[in-house]
């Protein structure tokens, strides 16, 4: 019997769709991580005149890898990817002012504590070869019976 891959790309993953889909791929998945793999020169809406993307981005790389990270939960258990909302972020420290397009980033996401309604604190960071770049605390949550939304199609509840 064949069974077919969980997902092929990270559109199978998550809402967003170019040019506000930042991520190229998830890299690495296991039970409470995802690594997921970004490109600056993808992010050309946030860029300055040189290319540079400001690390204040890499927020939103964060929230688009735990976005993936659910991604993978629904598809895991049978369902489409559902929206979420990024509540917060504690201690988002950088150590650069922008990111190079062509950097290949890496952004990697743990899941540290979920409660009964579904509020996860995620620990995240952002590599660049063995270089850290930048990393937070970020809370985010899945409600359950929240609006689900398929692009290229209406909106529907649940």
């Amino acid at each position: 019997m064949k069974t077919s891959p969980l997902f092929e790309s990270v559109e199978d993953l998550v809402l967003h769709r170019p040019p506000l889909l930042l991520l190229q791929s998830v890299s690495h998945w296991d039970v409470g991580h995802v690594e997921a793999i970004a490109d600056p020169v993808d992010s050309y809406l946030f860029a300055d005149g040189e290319g540079k993307v400001p690390a204040w981005v890499g927020l939103e790389y964060m929230a688009q890898a735990i976005s993936a990270y659910a991604g993978i939960i629904a598809r895991q258990n049978g369902e489409e990817p559902s929206i979420g909302f990024l509540l917060g972020t504690r201690r988002y420290d950088t150590h650069v002012d922008s990111f190079t397009p062509g950097q290949q980033l890496r952004v990697n996401v743990r899941e540290v504590f979920r409660d009964e309604n579904n509020l996860v604190l995620f620990d995240c960071d952002i590599h660049a070869g063995e270089d850290l770049l930048a990393s937070a605390q970020v809370k985010a949550i899945q409600p359950k019976g929240t609006i689900q939304i398929k692009p290229d199609e209406s909106v529907k509840e649940s």
